[in-house]
């Protein structure tokens, strides 16, 4: 009797820190990016595969990006957290310089209640010609 009150009190506790926790109650999102990854701007998919583990995809004006992001505060509630990551864009111009751009950003992201999220990112950026950080911001819409 003990045992299966315990194993339930774990699965309410674990079922209410998904309810609110906002990276694992909405954990999918496509987003607009201003700037990132592919330099001018791009749309994105991306999904927590684990509260501080997140995978994203995105076309641009310039090229496909692919990477994954560390959420450090991710196993918490609260609704911002800041990340780190690493993408790799592929240019579909080879007047750009490079076939396969890295990017390494590091930003801060805002999951709300709403379904809303926001981010604004830093990363260094460089090309064959050109040396620079760019700066991203994405809003989206969080499932």
């Amino acid at each position: 009797m003990l045992v299966v009150f315990s194993t339930q009190r774990i699965q309410a506790q674990q079922t209410e820190s998904q309810d609110q926790n906002p990276r694992l109650k909405d954990s999918s999102g496509i987003s607009l990016y201003g700037i990132g990854p592919n330099a001018i701007g791009s749309v994105s998919y991306d999904r927590f595969l684990t509260p501080h583990l997140n995978a994203e995809a995105g076309i641009g004006f310039i090229g496909v990006h692919i990477g994954m992001k560390v959420h450090l505060w991710g196993g918490s509630e609260r609704n911002w957290t800041p990340y780190i990551g690493a993408a790799v864009a592929r240019s579909l111009f080879p007047a750009v310089g490079l076939e396969f751009l890295p990017y390494f950003p590091i930003g801060i992201q805002f999951v709300g209640a709403n379904h809303f999220n926001f981010a604004f990112e830093i990363a260094p950026l460089q090309l064959e010609f050109l040396a620079w950080n760019v700066v991203g911001v994405k809003f989206g819409y969080r499932w």
